[in-house]
């Protein structure tokens, strides 16, 4: 995996693009809502979630990262917006708009994994490719997949300047029998599903066979398995990394909080297996607290590597 070499230090190590949610937390629920039915939490909390959890672990890592998200003139955008400046997250890259721009998500956090409800006043817009030329990132990240024309162009233009383009893949209707589908994963240097989602996308009976499959079109496929750790093929190679032993309290947040650690790990560390070890690190800290808020700072890092358990 080629990485540009940062001769000029770019202002962003990385750029991020992706949307804030307004996380509302149900905890302690005796199961999953279904219709017709009262259920009560026995806690609550509310969080800036999604691309936020990305940006606060690469603060909170010593990375300089720019998050490209567009806020409105509304409260849960205000409220997320004052809370990246108390978290120290650089606003260079924020886009501010003079209108109501609501991200919206309620979450029944259950012992095994949890459910969204969501609402999204519109879609997230992307970086403009001038820009993109002009921060030149050694790292884009995307949050999420999709066969968006603008989408693939930026990714076309980041690869043309040498930039590794790195994505998601969040919960999507689609195949690998959808047209395009493969081109675009083509087009990626790394993708970074969970488990679920590349079964689901790859139709393989497990994710052994996902990781196979995706492998084929995508140079480095990094598979978050939750409280399993992770499997990647990068190279050629496959590799594991097991969780460290945690107590899971809330696991909203582990994957974006995992592709933070795991991209500060390939601008910082020596191989592949170290990159892949700091991003499971991250998302097993992430499950500790709501939504992803126990993550560890760049100084922590050495201790947990200690605890971690070899695979």
């Amino acid at each position: 995996m080629a990485l540009s070499e940062p001769n000029d230090r770019p202002a962003f190590e990385v750029v991020v693009i992706g949307e804030y949610y307004f996380d509302m937390i149900f905890r302690g629920l005796p199961g999953a809502p279904t219709i017709g039915t009262d259920i009560w939490a026995k806690e609550f909390d509310w969080l800036p979630g999604a691309s936020f959890s990305t940006a606060l672990a690469f603060a909170r890592l010593g990375t300089r990262a720019g998050w490209w998200c567009t806020f409105g003139n509304d409260m849960f955008s205000r409220m997320i917006v004052d809370e990246a400046r108390r978290e120290g997250i650089p606003t260079d890259l924020f886009q501010m708009v003079d209108r109501p721009l609501r991200r919206v998500s309620a979450a029944f956090s259950l012992s095994h994994d949890r459910g969204f409800m969501s609402y999204s006043e519109e879609p997230e817009g992307l970086i403009a490719r001038e820009e993109l030329r002009r921060l030149k990132p050694r790292v884009l990240l995307l949050q999420g997949f999709s066969l968006d024309p603008e989408r693939l162009a930026l990714i076309e233009e980041a690869r043309s300047l040498g930039v590794l383009v790195c994505s998601d893949c969040q919960h999507i209707d689609m195949t690998l029998d959808t047209p395009s589908v493969r081109e675009a994963l083509s087009s990626i240097d790394v993708f970074l599903p969970n488990a679920k989602e590349a079964v689901d996308l790859t139709g393989a009976a497990d994710v052994e066979g996902a990781l196979a499959l995706l492998s084929e079109l995508c140079p480095t496929v990094v598979v978050k398995c939750g409280e399993e750790g992770a499997i990647a093929m990068h190279e050629g190679r496959r590799y594991a990394v097991s969780a460290l032993a945690v107590e899971v309290f809330d696991t909203t947040g582990a994957g974006d909080c995992f592709n933070a650690g795991f991209v500060h790990g390939l601008l910082s560390e020596p191989d592949f297996a170290s990159a892949l070890e700091i991003g499971v690190i991250c998302g097993s800290l992430a499950v500790t607290g709501y939504g992803g808020r126990n993550l560890p700072y760049l100084d922590d890092i050495p201790k947990y590597r200690r605890a971690r358990a070899p695979v």
